[in-house]
């Protein structure tokens, strides 16, 4: 499996990370503020959508966002280096950040070459520069879903019986599901000792295509942006919910899932390549 627009971009979608639907002017804009063309490849991922959350990642990176072009943050070209240069001993110009959070810049590198930028991690905070790939298509191609502890329960018609059913078995109460901070319903148990607690989440995969917290200012403006669900893992069989389990108790929460006839299968064999 692959990176592309119509697999990278996480659903639910965070709505005040999205820019409006991009044009051929905004893209003329962006270049003439960049000095540069823009990859081809990024322009692709931005028309499917633009900006957001990526259910991909780097190995062993924080990278899990990509700009869009537009008036709000986080935009393409709402930065600039002034406030670092001073703290590294690079030089900055000529990369321009497309994922960062002030420490750390994941940017399209023109230094080099100014027709086919290379993929450069910048680390601010450690003075440290690190090239990444050799272009845009070659960091799509490195990309990859991390889902070493997930799990998932095929064709569950009904839920409320599957939490009932391991409440029971596993003699432990489920929290009533909440939806604020991922923009869908999360089921979420604890088990163990007040010192050394373990933790039961369950989730569905098909869930709103966007979401936005009622505390947001613009929560009335971007609610109702995307209508409509869709699914987080388009690999997956239709009524599939995702279990995570913290280490001490997977087996049991499994083993209990087994007991309530529920197929269970790690999330990972659903995503060949990943």
């Amino acid at each position: 499996m692959g990176a592309n627009a119509n697999t990278i971009w996480r659903v639910p979608a965070y709505l005040p990370y999205l820019q409006e639907p991009l044009t051929t002017k905004a893209i003329a804009s962006a270049e003439k503020q960049i000095g540069r063309k823009l990859p081809v490849e990024y322009l692709n991922l931005l028309k499917k959508q633009n900006g957001g959350y990526i259910r991909f990642s780097l190995p062993e990176s924080p990278h899990n966002s990509i700009a869009g072009i537009g008036n709000h943050f986080p935009s393409l070209t709402g930065f600039d280096w002034d406030d670092c240069q001073e703290h590294v001993s690079f030089p900055l110009q000529g990369l321009v950040p497309f994922d960062g959070d002030g420490h750390w810049h994941l940017c399209l590198d023109y230094r080099q070459n100014s027709d086919t930028p290379s993929i450069t991690f910048a680390d601010i905070e450690l003075d440290r520069q690190t090239e990444i790939a050799r272009s845009f298509a070659e960091y799509l191609v490195m990309l990859r879903i991390t889902v070493d502890s997930e799990y998932v329960l095929e064709a569950v018609s009904d839920i409320e019986t599957v939490i009932f059913n391991l409440s029971s078995i596993l003699v432990i109460d489920f929290e009533p599901p909440e939806s604020v901070w991922n923009g869908y319903p999360t089921y979420r148990a604890r088990l163990g000792t007040g010192t050394q607690p373990e933790w039961i989440w369950i989730s569905p995969n098909t869930v709103p295509r966007g979401f936005v917290r009622p505390s947001d200012a613009n929560y009335t403006k971007l609610k109702d942006l995307l209508p409509g669900n869709a699914p987080r893992f388009p690999e997956l069989p239709e009524r599939s919910y995702i279990l995570s389990a913290t280490d001490g108790v997977r087996a049991r929460v499994i083993d209990a899932l087994a007991q309530s006839q529920v197929i269970v299968r790690p999330l990972r064999d659903y995503l060949t390549d990943s």
